[in-house]
């Protein structure tokens, strides 16, 4: 097993706050109210000091710390997607391009990830008290398209100038149409064409955003006892993997959204694991059924690459279920427990890198053609032995972390603070 990473008194703060979160009653249970005070280590060192101020966020809202780190290790994963679509042929070793090409076949599974983290989290944000439908869209919309908007502009720019991609061949009434649906993130749920490749998922999310208020609403699910929401839960998850599975509906996908909400639900449920031995025996389970579940992803999945939603891997059937129970077990642990599994994810650098993930996930890409473009100027060779070819492997991570780092500082986290405090002085 590896080794835990020293804990940081930020962790100290989680597993309390965790603690309060499953004290909770099952009817009352509100993510609010974890710990929000994340206290400062006397004994960092200047680097890690430093990167604290830049990337430690400070919030209007709950602070969850092994979400972020979760956040971190699938934007990880979805680096390996793009890094071996532009780079893997380069590999001069067939067993390391072998390696690359499981790698970034089970990249895919970051972006699962991160849909169930997003239904966990806005389901929590609206079954814990009413939210006004316009409100809520209006929050998500200032939270998604400052980031967005910069990234579009830049790929605007770069089509109609110095990289063009052959997608603004048409007349100038169809580009202006095509140029607001890739605005309005339609491209991926709907059959369009996407000007930035990975923004299929987004629109994923803001259709999940558009829809489950009004399901909420509809049902008047905040009124229904907690043991009823979670039957109710459990029977749509059931249904829903049943017909994603089986191919009857389509964007499969939409079903990790489902398990973020049944983990939202049924995270109270700790009683059973209060004693240490059962907590790490649950932990280890989850952890080895994720891998499991990545393993299976990277040895039978086959990417290819879609006319609509770009490099993709389909999962479906059976290994959809085990991706379902294995990325809600670990979250189960993860989140709502105190192990070792919530220490690994509350590390600081791996929840860093969870906090830029979103402008990581749309400037990575971006970062990585510009990598390729500049490598065949100085005529990289087209095949490289393993000490380079890892080297390059690296390389492009820091680059690409470094992208989504300054995209971070420069947009996401300024509209961030704006956010807060403008819902600090709606709540005065």
């Amino acid at each position: 097993m590896l080794p835990a990473p020293p804990e940081s008194h930020a962790q100290k703060g989680a597993a309390e706050g965790l603690a309060k979160l499953r004290s909770l009653p099952r009817d009352t249970l509100s993510l609010s109210d974890c710990d929000k005070t994340l206290v400062r280590s006397h004994g960092d060192s200047t680097v890690r000091a430093f990167a604290r101020g830049l990337f430690e966020l400070q919030t209007a809202g709950f602070r969850l710390l092994p979400m972020e780190g979760m956040r971190g290790i699938s934007a990880l994963l979805v680096f390996f997607v793009h890094f071996y679509s532009l780079f893997g042929s380069r590999a001069q070793s067939p067993r390391l391009a072998s390696s690359f090409l499981f790698l970034g076949t089970i990249g895919h599974v970051g972006v699962d990830v991160f849909f169930a983290l997003s239904g966990f989290i806005v389901y929590g944000m609206l079954i814990e008290k009413p939210i006004g439908y316009l409100t809520f869209i209006w929050r998500r919309v200032v939270r998604l398209y400052p980031v967005f908007t910069t990234i579009f502009v830049v790929y605007v720019i770069l089509e109609l100038t110095i990289a063009p991609n052959d997608r603004l061949l048409g007349s100038f009434g169809s580009n202006v149409v095509y140029l607001a649906a890739n605005y309005l993130m339609l491209p991926g749920f709907f059959p369009i064409v996407p000007l930035i490749t990975v923004a299929w998922s987004l629109s994923y999310e803001l259709f999940f955003y558009l829809v489950l208020p009004l399901v909420i609403s509809s049902l008047r699910l905040r009124a229904w006892p907690h043991n009823k929401r979670v039957v109710l839960v459990t029977a749509i998850s059931i249904v829903h993997l049943a017909l994603a599975g089986s191919g009857l509906i389509g964007h499969p996908r939409m079903v990790m959204f489902t398990c973020g909400i049944l983990l939202r639900e049924t995270i109270s449920f700790q009683t059973i694991w209060n004693q240490p031995a059962w907590r790490r025996t649950g932990s280890i389970v989850s952890l080895l059924a994720f891998a499991s579940a990545l393993a299976v992803q990277g040895l039978s999945a086959e990417p290819t690459f879609g006319q609509y939603s770009g490099l993709v891997s389909h999962v479906q059937g059976w290994r959809l279920d085990l991706l379902f129970g294995a990325t809600y077990a670990l979250g189960y642990f993860a989140l709502g427990g105190d192990g070792f599994l919530a220490k690994w994810f509350s590390w600081d650098w791996i929840r860093w890198f969870g906090n830029i993930s979103y402008s990581y996930y749309l400037v990575h890409g971006l970062v990585l053609h510009i990598l390729l473009k500049g490598f065949d100027l100085i005529r990289l060779p087209p095949s490289l032995s393993i000490p380079w070819f890892l080297l390059l492997a690296v390389f492009s991570f820091l680059a690409t972390a470094l992208g989504g780092a300054a995209l971070f500082l420069t947009v996401e986290k300024p509209f961030l603070a704006l956010r807060k405090r403008n819902l600090k002085y709606a709540k005065a």
